[in-house]
């Protein structure tokens, strides 16, 4: 009999949990820190996440975690709670024991119970296996990592470790700066403006036919309120006032390199201007806090993607990409399924859509 139970995730073992993250990722990774998954796990507006914890009780440790977090996706003409699957490690020591497997049974008999639909993300490396082996998930396919240089010489300086290099790259630095976005108005999303965000999602919801969900309640909680985390959250107006582009970036180090993830970058039909503009503008904010690389996730077929084309982007090469990113997804219900979930080509998903950017 293995020496760990799968449990709930609380505020006994939160605490162990977050520990467990550290051992694998570092103290630096948000979700080795215990009030990060404490908001991520119940300060959701559509309710608490389906949390789980393989748990030592005797050692008082946590042997693996995994979540299944309640996020809103229009899929056809409803916008339904859907789940998405985050954090999943096992301890080192407690590999080979099924840890994982068990809790995914746990955590999918609880989201069927309690009649989630749909469960989506993008697994690591070490759960793709088990996952795409037990049933667990459907492969939908992989979302490409589009890349874009911002300051050249800070790449080298970060990459190889050379000042010499990094100085004679200087000259490249003026030529990959975003240019100007002046003649466009911008509007930063904060609590107090909510109002902007819904406005924009009523515009933009059937663009596609699957979406997450991006109301001003939603981005609140994803992208303005959530700790550790500091977001560039913007939206690009028509002449008229209206909101026609949205796009959300963050500084992070990837790699070694600091870069500008672009989380989110969405607009309305007949609105590429002020879209590419907005792009600008968010990478050049981005860039003045540090940041020498661009990147974001985009599915290859959509508008957005030939935006970033247009600005610069081009797709990251399969073996200098950090993990594969698969999408993969799992239907609870069959009619669901029939709204077209279960292909990739539905769906618009971006970074901000997942919880690692």
């Amino acid at each position: 009999m293995p020496d760990w139970t799968v449990e709930p995730f609380t505020k006994e073992n939160s605490l162990a949990a977050a520990r467990l993250r550290e051992s694998y990722y570092g103290k630096g990774d948000d979700t080795a820190d215990q009030a990060y998954l404490e908001y991520e796990y119940w300060s959701n507006p559509l309710g608490r996440a389906v949390s789980v914890v393989a748990w030592n009780a005797e050692k008082k440790e946590a042997a693996g975690t995994y979540a299944l977090i309640p996020t809103p996706v229009k899929a056809g003409s409803q916008t339904q709670r859907c789940l998405l699957s985050v954090n999943v490690l096992t301890g080192e020591t407690y590999r080979g024991q099924g840890v994982y497997p068990a809790m995914s049974r746990a955590a999918f008999q609880k989201a069927a119970e309690d009649g989630y639909p749909l469960v989506f993300g993008m697994p690591n490396q070490n759960s793709y296996p088990i996952q795409m082996k037990k049933g667990y998930f459907e492969d939908l396919g992989p979302i490409p990592l589009y890349l874009r240089p911002l300051r050249p010489s800070g790449m080298v300086r970060s990459y190889l470790k050379s000042g010499t290099l990094s100085a004679m790259a200087r000259p490249l630095d003026g030529l990959y700066r975003p240019a100007s976005s002046a003649g466009t108005l911008f509007v930063r999303l904060t609590n107090e403006n909510l109002k902007l965000a819904d406005r924009f999602w009523e515009q933009v919801k059937d663009k596609y036919p699957i979406m997450v969900s991006r109301t001003g309640q939603r981005l609140a909680w994803r992208f303005l309120n959530i700790p550790r985390r500091k977001y560039q959250c913007w939206y690009a107006l028509s002449a008229d006032g209206a909101p026609v582009a949205l796009a959300i970036g963050r500084k992070m180090e990837v790699a070694g390199i600091q870069c500008a993830m672009l989380a989110d970058l969405l607009f309305a039909k007949g609105h590429e201007s002020q879209a590419k503009a907005l792009v600008r503008k968010v990478l050049d904010v981005l860039r003045e806090e540090g940041a020498d690389m661009a990147g974001c996730l985009m599915l290859p077929w959509t508008a957005e993607a030939a935006l970033l084309r247009k600005l610069g982007f081009f797709k990251c090469p399969k073996a200098m990409e950090p993990q594969p990113f698969l999408f993969c997804a799992h239907c609870f219900q069959e009619e669901i399924r029939e709204t077209g979930t279960m292909d990739l080509k539905n769906w618009f998903f971006t970074m901000g859509d997942y919880d690692v950017v």
